[in-house]
């Protein structure tokens, strides 16, 4: 079983990127392979123009890092979507990728490669009200419908200043037992 984080946030060592360690390393001794790739160490463009007919789309913009990463991500059973929260969504690097996927999801070549993936989502943010998590969670459930992937569960934290996730050890064993359970359940 391989499991991939994409940690769509700037800031190494951030919140979410530390949340993500610890799912990763729950799902390493659950079993699976883990590797995790940091998205903004990665040029990718914005979505060029694309056809009305999905299954026909051509990505014009496939000379950048883009396709280096879907084949890790499409090589994973399990993949992690890690970002905190920027302007009620998704950070515009993890954003720029699931764009990118609109090529790809239905060509032939690639389309099985989607089928029954699972994904689980990690998620932090500034502010104080917990329901601030559905901006980010809410729209990913809908992409992994649409990737036809299975939904595995989310994991949000209030956190503001960089590294404070730290201190909150009852999140980081939320998220190492996350890790942990799916790697041993996702495939039985």
């Amino acid at each position: 079983m391989k499991v991939i984080a994409l940690i769509g946030s700037p800031r190494k060592g951030g919140n979410s990127d530390i949340l993500a360690d610890e799912v990763l390393r729950g799902a390493q001794n659950g079993g699976a392979l883990v590797e995790k790739m940091y998205l903004d160490d990665m040029y990718i463009r914005p979505i060029g123009e694309v056809g009305d007919v999905s299954s026909e789309r051509v990505d014009i913009r496939d000379d950048d890092d883009f396709l280096k990463i879907l084949e890790k991500f499409l090589d994973a059973d399990i993949v992690i979507f890690s970002t905190p929260v920027y302007w009620q969504g998704v950070s515009a690097q993890l954003k720029c990728f699931i764009d990118r996927l609109s090529s790809y999801f239905r060509r032939p070549s690639y389309a099985e490669r989607f089928d029954d993936k699972g994904y689980l989502v990690v998620t932090t943010f500034g502010r104080e009200e917990l329901t601030t998590a559905r901006w980010v969670i809410d729209p990913m459930k809908v992409t992994i419908e649409v990737l036809r992937g299975k939904y595995l569960g989310d994991l949000s934290a209030s956190v503001y200043q960089k590294g404070i996730i730290k201190e909150n050890t009852e999140v980081l064993n939320k998220a190492y037992q996350l890790g942990k359970n799916v790697a041993q359940t996702f495939k039985s």
